[in-house]
């Protein structure tokens, strides 16, 4: 079951209305009355060409879906889509990286998270993990998900999504960061023909004990499917994972989760897969952490996906 949360008019083609996703209004450190009388032109803001979705999957478990999508008509095949996780933190800048292309080269983002009311313990460990065998001693707490969400995702929410928007189905594209980049990755190895780019920001290959990594050996393992090869972009700060707490430098290689050694060694397994990757990328920001990263991984996403 799907609602539309209702923000903001303006017309989209071949739509009645128009729902704004929120962006918030300006803050000042004064209060509410100051404010008004600082500035008396003072209206909310909202970011044009969007809306929020709530949905309630078949399992029962709410996520709330935000959605942007580009001016002007739309070509002959559809509009390019992206799904991507982490919804409430990546949207906004997600949609910005969109509207720096042409218009004529942006598509839709799809940005899919939990209610903002949501309290479930733990639940992005668990949607975002990979399943793993019974009794596996790499693993603690609630994990293994992904699976879930992804049926969700591709039964779902894509059917809906096609409903609302005219979408090429050979241009649909998959980001994560950290668990969200260990999902596409699990995605892009399980399930590969799901979605034609695989976009992997500072993926967490090292959770689990390389449980992700025998699943990309039995994807070279097997025949590649028919039909287009996948696309694949991983990225990742330069700071990422290698201050120790006292502040010093690991060196290369001295800690598992040292995510620019993790990334490019999987890349390396990857390059010599033959045929299997219509491109294959992997791009360092120089300066970025795990934190800060996110941003300058979502500009080289969105044109790695929508200018293919």
């Amino acid at each position: 079951m799907m609602e539309r949360t209702m923000r903001h008019g303006e017309t989209r083609p071949g739509r009645r209305h128009v729902l704004g996703g929120g962006l918030a209004g300006l803050a000042l450190l004064v209060g509410p009355e100051a404010r008004a009388a600082a500035l008396p032109g003072r209206v909310p803001f909202a970011l044009a060409r969007a809306e929020e979705w709530s949905l309630t999957a078949r399992n029962g478990r709410r996520y709330r879906v935000l959605l942007s999508w580009p001016p002007g008509e739309v070509p002959e095949a559809g509009w390019p889509v992206l799904y991507a996780l982490d919804g409430n933190a990546m949207f906004e800048v997600l949609t910005g990286a969109c509207r720096f292309l042409p218009d004529a080269s942006q598509g839709v983002i799809v940005a899919i998270d939990f209610p903002l009311d949501d309290t479930e313990e733990a639940r992005r460990d668990f949607e975002y993990t990979l399943p793993v065998p019974e009794g596996f001693s790499e693993v603690r707490g609630r994990h293994g998900g992904a699976d879930a969400l992804l049926a969700v995702i591709e039964h779902e929410l894509r059917p809906l999504v096609e409903a609302a928007f005219r979408i090429d189905p050979a241009r649909r594209a998959l980001f994560g960061h950290s668990y969200g980049g260990l999902f596409a990755l699990h995605a892009l190895f399980t399930r590969t023909q799901s979605f034609s780019t695989y976009l992997a920001a500072s993926p967490s290959i090292w959770w689990g004990g390389g449980v992700l990594l025998r699943e990309a050996e039995s994807f070279a393992a097997h025949p590649a499917p028919h039909g287009a090869p996948p696309r694949l972009l991983m990225t990742f700060g330069s700071l990422e994972g290698r201050l120790r707490p006292d502040g010093t430098v690991v060196p290369p290689g001295g800690q598992r989760r040292i995510m620019g050694d993790n990334v490019r060694e999987l890349a390396e397994r990857l390059h010599a897969l033959p045929g299997r990757f219509g491109a294959l990328e992997v791009q360092e920001f120089v300066g970025e952490n795990h934190g800060s990263v996110r941003a300058a991984a979502a500009g080289r996403a969105v044109p790695f996906a929508f200018l293919a």
